[in-house]
């Protein structure tokens, strides 16, 4: 037995003494990765999994009731849900939740909706209890959904039912008690949802009759319309669309001229100041078709005419008598000489154009803009005359045309009250962002398969070696069978020295013994 096993240790180490240093390394590398990756597995593997006891969030005196027992009983247990919730292994979750039950815990539960399934013997005032109770449960747990809530407390009036009418009908009313995240700030529309929730789940309850404060007694005001004003929110997205915008403004310039000067030769920064007001207008507007002569189409036209002469009475009678006498007026004689009468009448009625317009302005407008740049003089020059008149020259543009209203008509002297050029030596590089970086998840994204590609082609390379060197000692081994004598020719030497000494013992075991042989063979080969 101990000479088989010398035999195979042997063995072993020459197999392992034909490898090569990096081949060796290679090997012990793999064996230790697998052997690590073995002990991670059955270490996961061997965790139990955690199951929540309930569903619902818990109070910190139940918490601490239920950890309390299952230390008694040294049944392992995880707090999560920041002290809201318990996990025991999933394997012993119903154990547990029975063994709980028997002993009223949680205590604090409350009433659900279940208890209804079976109400007999249960008087009038207690059923209204139990409603009562089970109502402010489901809305507590309702409210304990909303992001930020942490845990709700809720207190329901509800008006007692009278046979009598009055003019002012008795009305619900509610107070709440929420148990804000550290850290969190509730925005205006949760608020609003909140007063909306509790108005909707109670009968007969205003939004006015309700009260909701945080756990610092501050009051969570409801606010009309869809934001307050001034609000937090509002004040975050204007302050993001102005950093949005300069961000813009700041790096298409570097792009610009960091190209031109080099890109840790410039440094540009922008400030502007922007019109959030929206506003809202009706244009009513008339204009005529033939702007030229500014009439309008003629949809009527009218002419009348009237003549008359001869003797006697024209029409309208004789002027200062009968009707049309007018005292101390020489009245005309109708049997006097010949009168003559005329009259035109000649309307026209024409249409114009008449336009409505519902005008919604863009609350993101810019008034104005300032920019700044640095740009550092190549090898400590100072910057020429040309150059600087051009780096302001493309910033009157930029201004031109991002103050596009404003600033159609200003000269190149006001234009220049906006921009600002410093030709310093900086004291440090200047590190700006790119647009066209790569963010950090596709770098690793990227990284990861050139390493998946590299440990690919290495496994590659190294399986094609290993084929061919066992290609290699197959042909050897078919050379130098055990059982086919090989005949070997003796050979003439000239003189005797060491080298054919040695030839000629190699010739004498190739003889004799043929697989010591071929092993001496294999090790001067690796060797060499």
């Amino acid at each position: 037995m101990n000479e088989r096993l010398a035999l195979y240790r042997n063995q072993l180490t020459s197999k392992w003494n034909q490898f090569s240093k990096k081949q060796k390394w290679m090997i012990v590398g793999i064996s230790l990765f697998l052997l690590i990756s073995l002990g991670l597995y059955i270490y996961i593997a061997s965790q139990p999994v955690y199951k929540p006891l309930y569903d619902q969030r818990l109070s910190e005196q139940e918490i601490g009731a239920i950890k309390k027992e299952l230390e008694g009983q040294q049944i392992p247990y995880r707090i999560t849900g920041n002290g809201t919730s318990i996990e025991v292994p999933e394997k012993m979750a119903q154990d547990v939740i029975v063994d709980l039950a028997a002993q009223g815990i949680p205590s604090q539960a409350g009433i659900n909706s279940e208890v209804f399934s079976n109400t007999l013997g249960v008087t009038d005032r207690q059923f209204d209890v139990m409603k009562k109770e089970a109502l402010q449960q489901e809305l507590r747990k309702m409210l304990e959904r909303v992001k930020g809530v942490r845990s709700a407390q809720v207190m329901i009036t509800l008006p007692q039912e009278s046979v009598w009418v009055t003019e002012t009908p008795d009305t619900a009313t509610a107070s709440v008690i929420v148990d804000v995240e550290p850290g969190t700030t509730l925005e205006q529309k949760q608020i609003n949802s909140l007063y909306l929730l509790v108005s909707r789940s109670v009968p007969k309850l205003p939004i006015d009759a309700i009260a909701i404060t945080d756990q610092y007694s501050n009051p969570l005001e409801r606010a009309e319309g869809e934001e307050a004003e001034g609000s937090l929110s509002s004040f975050k997205q204007q302050e993001a669309i102005k950093s949005e915008v300069e961000k813009k403004i700041q790096q298409n310039l570097y792009n610009l001229l960091g190209t031109i000067m080099g890109r840790d030769k410039v440094i540009v920064h922008a400030f502007i100041k922007m019109n959030f007001d929206k506003e809202t207008r009706v244009e009513n507007l008339v204009e005529a078709p033939d702007k030229e002569n500014n009439e309008g189409l003629i949809i009527s036209s009218q002419k009348l005419s009237k003549a008359f002469s001869g003797q006697g009475q024209p029409p309208g009678g004789i002027a200062g008598t009968g009707a049309n006498a007018v005292p101390n007026y020489p009245g005309n004689n109708p049997q006097g000489s010949n009168s003559q009468y005329e009259e035109l009448n000649d309307t026209i009625n024409r249409e114009v154009n008449r336009f409505t317009r519902n005008i919604t302005l863009s609350p993101y407008k810019i008034e104005d803009l300032t920019i700044n740049v640095g740009v550092e003089p190549p090898n400590g020059t100072e910057l020429d005359a040309a150059t600087l008149e051009s780096i302001k020259q493309v910033l009157r543009n930029v201004v031109r045309v991002t103050l596009s209203d404003k600033a159609v008509d200003l000269s190149e002297e006001e234009l220049d009250k906006h921009i600002s050029v410093l030709p310093r030596q900086f004291s440090g590089k200047v590190a700006v962002e790119e647009s066209s970086a790569l963010s950090p998840a596709v770098l690793w994204t990227v990284g990861g398969i050139a390493v998946l590609a590299l440990a690919a082609v290495a496994f590659l390379i190294i399986r094609r070696r290993n084929q061919a060197k066992l290609e290699q000692e197959e042909e050897m081994s078919d050379l130098l069978a055990p059982g086919q004598p090989t005949e070997i020719p003796d050979l003439i030497y000239q003189e005797d020295g060491d080298q054919v000494v040695v030839r000629k013992q190699l010739e004498k075991l190739a003889r004799s013994k043929p697989d010591e042989f071929v092993v001496l063979l294999r090790t001067w080969l690796a060797e060499d």
